[in-house]
């Protein structure tokens, strides 16, 4: 991000609190509408301030990812781009037609738990163009989109069922043996990769990478390279878990690799900081 900023005050526009739906900083799950549609997660309560995982705005069609300079979450539509730094109570953001920063103090902070950082919701919904408010029946925050389009799982459209699939067949490929949170984290890890500007960014050209060196060819993942993702049949557990990591859980503490330290001896993979051991994986950025 640049270094030239401006600093303004949160507007009264911006300054949304919903009932608080837990304690404060307790990891619990909430139900958010979009277009009327219910949709679940998990979400903390921090100063009467709802906040989701930033990686929930991808169902949106929301472009999220990390910048490792920052420690920010940033999250990008074509009319906007916001970061959220790690641990601090203010976003600076960027419009596109504009070429200086700008930033919005707020009253609670971007939190990381457990490589996940959670936004607040009102906030960042609103500063992105989206409708919010909070339904007194429902007891539940009410997003609406400008087009109506609801929100799709996975971010589902024709393309991105197909990237979910994939999703899917790798995580049952990799970690059919795992517990849930071992699948869970390889599904995430991947998202994580995905969200990383030195990588694809898409969920099936992440998968099916190949780098060529040296007249080889390395692939990103075992199950392609040996063809066992053709062949393999997700179970309702890795389904789920897959999508619990599109919903922002990670295990994986943000790692964007993963491997088994008994059948790898690859030095790069090695040499990446651990971020968690859960099962037979280690995993890593």
């Amino acid at each position: 991000m640049s270094k030239k900023r401006w600093s303004i005050s949160l507007s009264l526009l911006f300054v949304m609190a919903w009932p608080a739906l837990g304690s404060a900083q307790s990891l619990d799950s909430t139900t958010i509408y979009v277009n009327d549609q219910p949709v679940s997660t998990t979400a903390i309560v921090q100063n009467g301030y709802q906040l989701v995982p930033a990686s929930w705005f991808r169902g949106l069609n929301i472009s999220v990812g990390w910048d490792d300079r920052y420690r920010s979450a940033v999250l990008q539509t074509p009319n906007i781009q916001v970061g959220f730094p790690a641990g601090e109570r203010y976003t600076d953001y960027s419009r596109a037609t504009e070429s200086i920063w700008h930033r919005d103090n707020l009253d609670t902070r971007t939190t990381l738990i457990n490589g996940t950082a959670y936004v607040p919701l009102a906030y960042t919904a609103t500063k992105l163009g989206l409708g919010v408010r909070y339904d007194s029946q429902k007891q539940a925050a009410v997003i609406s989109t400008a087009d109506g389009v609801p929100l799709m799982k996975a971010q589902q459209s024709q393309a991105a069922d197909e990237e979910l699939l994939w999703l899917q067949r790798i995580t049952e490929a990799e970690a059919s043996g795992e517990s849930y949170a071992g699948k869970v984290a390889v599904a995430a890890s991947i998202l994580n990769r995905v969200g990383q500007p030195d990588w694809p960014s898409t969920i099936i050209d992440t998968i099916f990478q190949v780098e060529h060196y040296n007249g080889k060819a390395y692939y990103q993942y075992s199950p392609v390279l040996d063809k066992r993702i053709y062949s393999v049949t997700p179970s309702q557990e890795t389904i789920k878990a897959v999508q619990d990591a599109l919903n922002g859980t990670d295990p994986s503490k943000g790692a964007i690799v993963f491997y088994n330290p008994k059948k790898t001896d690859n030095a790069w993979v090695r040499s990446r900081t651990v971020t968690a051991r859960i099962g037979n994986h280690v995993f890593a950025k």
